[in-house]
């Protein structure tokens, strides 16, 4: 599906950007969150995570945002989706990533290392996020989630179809 950018013309778009977003689940089987301040998707839930860098490589990118975003130590499992993010008021078009890390320490805890991008760190069930998904989008909540997560719950509303069951980690690092 092709998504046109009313009146704009070739050469005023964008180029399209990678964006990396590190899914951490902790022993309870719920999900890191924060709530996005100060840029597009403000005010909306999100998993750690950013732009890659030039010349760097996913697995890097997804700890380096981790580690700065929360100052945990994560280490990357592999990939697990990918979702086409067109933000049109934005103008804004990323291809996102998503990557599933696990801490290297399990008794870490999250800290806000960015305040000016993010809200707080709050551990979430993934019902807790189709929930925020549900309301949002049939408007009964202000709430919403970042428009990848959103395109995540779109691909399957039950995000463990996609995770590996424990003990099967290595097929997504193959």
């Amino acid at each position: 599906m092709c998504v046109e950018l009313a009146g704009k013309k070739e050469e005023e778009k964008p180029a399209v950007r990678v964006g990396v977003s590190t899914v951490l689940m902790n022993d309870k089987g719920e999900f890191l969150m924060g709530k996005r301040i100060g840029s597009h998707g403000a005010n909306t839930w999100q998993f750690p995570g950013g732009h890659i860098d030039h010349g760097e490589a996913i697995e890097t990118c997804a700890v380096r945002e981790m580690k700065e975003e929360t100052d945990l130590d994560a280490e990357f499992k592999g990939i697990f989706a990918v979702t086409n993010d067109v933000f049109v008021k934005e103008n804004k078009h990323y291809i996102t990533l998503f990557s599933l890390c696990a801490l290297k320490d399990t008794n870490a805890v999250p800290v806000l290392m960015e305040p000016h991008k993010c809200e707080g760190w709050f551990w979430k069930s993934w019902e807790d996020v189709v929930k925020i998904y549900d309301a949002g989008t049939s408007g009964a909540s202000p709430e919403r989630l970042f428009l990848p997560i959103e395109n995540l719950i779109k691909q399957t509303r039950n995000i463990h179809d996609l995770l590996p069951r424990k003990g099967e980690v290595s097929e997504l690092e193959a």
